[in-house]
């Protein structure tokens, strides 16, 4: 639980909103940049003018940002003051709430909930309660979408990506980048649609549906 503790309490840090930006963007340069592994993405999920998307753990508001410029009716969470102020300016027009992850109560039903490299951070209780609660704020039909680190398929590369993961990430990271989210997915009540590498297979997008009838 100290471990756990330390984790949230470093995101409040006044200097982390720029370190976090910094960081983000210089793993993923290599790879083409953050924001066109961001847009591929959003590519694929398949944003549309009015969808009501959650975007639980927003961080600074960088994907909150392009998920507006698409039209999309953004409610943005985040367990750190510190990021959401960052988001709010980087993002304005969104709704953002402050609220833990493992303890998330969204608000209104949704089209779509985006997990966007902030599952890794937690470890596997937490993850299942922010997974629970946001499967069950999804509309009929409504769908999830997890955003977060993978490893490469080429050799070298997984080696060195992986032990970068390990230093740079805290340690739950390693169910992320050897197990995915698919079973956690499966057990918050959703069905696997598709997944999808990207920037050069050091990152993965799953997307899930919730059934029609529920």
């Amino acid at each position: 639980m100290e471990q756990e503790r330390s984790n949230a309490s470093a995101y409040e840090k006044p200097y982390m909103p720029r370190v976090y930006d910094a960081v983000a963007a210089t793993i993923f340069s290599p790879f083409g940049g953050l924001n066109t592994l961001r847009n591929r993405a959003l590519d694929l999920i398949g944003i549309t003018k009015g969808m009501r998307v959650l975007e639980p753990g927003c961080g600074t508001g960088g994907v909150t940002r392009l998920l507006l410029a698409r039209g999309a009716d953004v409610c943005a969470v985040d367990g750190a003051g510190t990021m959401l102020a960052a988001a709010r300016l980087r993002a304005a027009g969104a709704h953002f709430e402050q609220q833990q992850l493992e303890a998330l109560k969204p608000s209104g039903r949704f089209d779509l909930v985006l997990f966007s490299f902030v599952l890794h951070e937690l470890p596997a209780h937490m993850r299942a309660a922010a997974l629970t609660a946001a499967a069950a704020a999804l509309g009929a039909g409504g769908r999830m979408a997890v955003l977060d680190h993978a490893v490469p398929a080429k050799a070298g590369l997984a080696k060195l990506w992986r032990g970068m993961l390990m230093r740079l990430e805290p340690p739950s990271v390693a169910h992320c980048i050897e197990r995915g989210y698919d079973a956690e997915l499966v057990n918050a009540g959703l069905r696997i649609v598709s997944h999808h590498a990207l920037a050069g297979g050091t990152a993965m997008l799953t997307l899930a549906q919730r059934s029609m009838e529920k």
